[in-house]
């Protein structure tokens, strides 16, 4: 872990995810103006959102709204105490994940935390992507890890799955979250060897 710093999940209400990054930052602001955390203290949020293009069924004119890909969810990076202190002091934080596979010192079931890597490639897949992301909450069968070779994705690597119309696409875990995926050419993917 490095200096300390976790990805965390936290759980608020269906459609309040970026107000609750608003309101968020304006606590960790007064916290920060009245000492209660260090200045240099980070904190950042991301809510993974994308562009897509719905037809207002009254007037049936094409609008670009943001979607949220991970509804009811936002991701927050800190340290361990602040993560307490949002759990006691941000009341539209109605909880954060679990891993009931990992264990803290006193035996107790510790929070859940993406790993850094994890999510640098998730939201990079999410910002760059040309095609819809999906996220898919269930263990999926992934087969063979993949590299995308060219585009503005080139370089990342996932596996690659099958749907169940049959077609392929790239998947990129995302601990406690499922899958990312979108459908991608597979003559811009190479095998990548263990």
């Amino acid at each position: 872990m490095e200096n300390n710093y976790s990805w965390f999940v936290a759980v608020v209400t269906h459609n309040t995810e970026m107000k609750c990054v608003e309101r968020l930052e304006k606590l960790v602001n007064t916290w920060r103006s009245s000492k209660a955390i260090d200045s240099s203290e980070e904190v950042a949020t991301y809510v993974p959102t994308q562009t897509v293009v719905r037809i207002q069924p009254s007037t049936g004119r094409r609008v670009r709204v943001k979607k949220v890909l991970a509804p009811c969810y936002l991701f927050i990076r800190c340290k361990d105490t602040v993560r307490y202190q949002i759990a006691c002091e941000a009341p539209y934080i109605l909880r954060f994940l679990m891993d009931r596979a990992s264990k803290t010192e006193s035996g107790r079931n510790d929070f859940a935390r993406i790993p850094n890597g994890q999510m640098e490639n998730f939201k990079r897949m999410v910002e760059e992507a040309v095609n819809a992301v999906i996220i898919d909450p269930s263990r999926v069968h992934v087969g063979d890890k993949v590299r995308i070779t060219t585009g503005r994705l080139a370089g990342l690597v996932g596996n690659i799955c099958k749907e169940p119309d049959g077609s392929s696409m790239i998947a990129l875990r995302v601990d406690f979250l499922g899958y990312a995926k979108m459908q991608c050419p597979s003559d811009i993917l190479e095998l990548v060897k263990e």
